[in-house]
């Protein structure tokens, strides 16, 4: 990927999806922001990434936002904004 593309990727003109329902969500996803005023809650047996020892459920802070290379999302609870690659 060239460097015009990941600065795209990076403001998000690929788009994303809102994200606030505990089933599983596939797609090429870079990053997860969460959103609504309350943590947001990944669930890592449903989520697939690029993270090393992905292992433990991750909470994220309303506003916070992690970053990796996504292929499935899952949440426990919240509600998030996933970027698409």
């Amino acid at each position: 990927m060239g460097q015009g593309a990941t600065a795209s990727s990076l403001t998000a003109i690929n788009g994303a999806i809102f994200i606030d329902d505990t089933g599983a969500h596939t797609g090429a996803f870079m990053a997860i922001q969460a959103v609504g005023g309350a943590a947001a809650v990944i669930n890592n047996s449903g989520t697939t990434s690029n993270i090393d020892d992905f292992d433990a459920t991750i909470t994220i802070d309303s506003g916070q936002t992690i970053y990796g290379r996504f292929a499935s999302i899952t949440l426990s609870s919240g509600k998030v904004i996933a970027y698409k690659r």
